[in-house]
């Protein structure tokens, strides 16, 4: 995943008394840009999967990934929330907790059993990038990125 310079500012949140991000439903909205289904691909076009994201009672995100473009072998779920606060994306016994988050971005830091942080960027209306940061094998930081497509049905 690509990096950026910073994130812009997010006005929307406030800091609490121990410099927590508190995040409400109008945050949650700001995140409408990734509703729908995507193709994403590596920096060489080798690895090609399908994301789906549909809101759901404006603060839910379901996040489903698939074997192909029709969705209809959908290999595991995840979801995005709000929660005491915070936005939550949870997947595969995984938690991370949103740390930034703007109109076109959010980062997720991990916050249970995950050890990677992502961000999503969004580029345009029909794409947006996804960088994963991670330590490898011998602790040294490393960066993937995905290009997501929309996928126009």
């Amino acid at each position: 995943m690509l990096m950026t310079g910073g994130l812009p500012a997010a006005s929307a949140q406030v800091n609490n008394s121990k410099g927590k991000i508190k995040f409400t439903q109008s945050d949650m909205a700001k995140l409408r840009w990734i509703e729908g289904s995507w193709r994403g691909s590596d920096a060489d076009g080798k690895l090609i999967f399908y994301e789906n994201y549909h809101f759901v009672a404006n603060e839910i995100v379901i996040k489903s990934y698939a074997e192909d473009s029709t969705f209809t072998k959908v290999k595991r779920i995840g979801r995005v929330y709000l929660q005491n606060d915070e936005i939550i994306h949870r997947g595969e016994g995984m938690l991370w907790s949103a740390t930034k988050l703007s109109h076109s971005q959010v980062e997720f830091a991990p916050k249970k059993k995950a050890t990677n942080s992502f961000i999503w960027q969004r580029e345009s209306a029909d794409v947006w990038i996804a960088k994963l940061r991670f330590n490898d094998e011998t602790g040294e930081q490393k960066e993937v990125t995905f290009r997501m497509e929309r996928i126009k049905r």
